[in-house]
């Protein structure tokens, strides 16, 4: 499992040091920069979403036509319901769940960039990260788990100087002055070493609560929008999913990253409230028969150039 963070760890690893280099050396500000551009990026598969519950709709009457004919037969009205959202293009990669699951790489990627801060943030050479991992790793409570052990550097260097005095001194001037902290918290830390008493449960409960106020604002929308793919647990996966995601990602990783989810949280309902007046279903849905009609008469011009031009030749 570890490779799989390292392929994620190393691109995002270069961003965040080209960010924090960019921030003035503030590890904090890095990560915010991080958490913008990370939404930014899924911007175009946000809009897509907007867009495709336009258009479900717009195919209500459809949708109705289905239940009708299938009178009484719940699950075979759930199957062609979805294999007609299938048709029309809406499925689980543009209801939500896609957007979801397009975040885990950067989840990952974030994740190993955070526990690696000597490899990926200050760039010492590996020769000494492995010499500093050695060395610090019996005055980890948790030595087993060596994920931690470059974090562990950053809260144990008067001990490490003691014990390899053969380092120069640059490696401890880059050490020491690097700010691994955010509100006055360790970004390496995770909530579960303090337990749920501890000022850094704030972290995953304020995950928590952003993740649910948006998946219940999107739940409500989803509701008025399109009842139907509501209602099916496949097209609102991330409705009950994502805010205990957020929960447990808070509480079991390091607090940088659950800063990244609760912001990332914030910013998309945001960005929800937004997108919502820009493409609102109305108007998307006005927009979509003006560009029907639009290309209907184009088909139909062409249609009537063909046959007279036929009708031409043939005299």
């Amino acid at each position: 499992m570890n490779f799989i963070y390292d392929i994620f760890s190393y691109p995002f690893g270069w961003i965040l040091w080209f960010l924090y280099k960019l921030c003035g050396g503030n590890y904090a500000l890095a990560l915010i920069a991080f958490t913008l551009i990370a939404k930014l990026i899924l911007i175009p598969s946000t809009v897509s979403t907007q867009k495709n519950q336009a258009k479900t709709l717009r195919t209500r009457a459809k949708i109705d036509k289905i239940r009708q004919k299938y009178a009484g037969d719940q699950q075979k009205i759930n199957q062609e319901i979805q294999a007609f959202y299938e048709k029309e293009g809406y499925g689980s990669m543009t209801s939500g769940c896609g957007t979801l699951l397009i975040q885990f790489p950067i989840i990952m990627g974030l994740y190993g960039a955070i526990y690696k801060p000597l490899s990926y943030i200050i760039r010492l050479d590996k020769e000494t990260i492995s010499a500093l991992s050695e060395a610090v790793a019996p005055m980890l409570a948790n030595s087993r788990n060596i994920r931690l052990n470059e974090i562990g550097v950053l809260s144990h260097i008067e001990e490490l100087k003691a014990a390899l005095p053969e380092l120069s001194a640059d490696v401890w001037t880059k050490l020491e002055s690097f700010n691994f902290t955010a509100f006055g918290l360790n970004l390496g830390d995770t909530p579960s070493m303090y337990g749920w008493k501890s000022v850094y449960a704030l972290v995953p409960v304020a995950a928590f609560l952003a993740a649910m106020a948006t998946s219940v604002y999107s739940f409500i929308r989803q509701r008025q929008t399109t009842p139907d793919a509501a209602n099916n647990m496949t097209m609102g996966c991330m409705f009950l999913f994502m805010p205990f995601m957020s929960l447990w990602l808070g509480y079991s990783f390091p607090i940088g990253i659950g800063i990244y989810w609760a912001l990332n949280s914030v910013l998309g309902l945001v960005q929800m409230l937004i997108l919502n007046k820009i493409y609102e279903p109305k108007r998307v849905i006005a927009k979509m028969m003006i560009d029907e009609s639009i290309e209907r008469r184009a088909r139909e011009a062409a249609v009537k150039e063909n046959v007279a031009l036929l009708s031409g030749k043939s005299e």
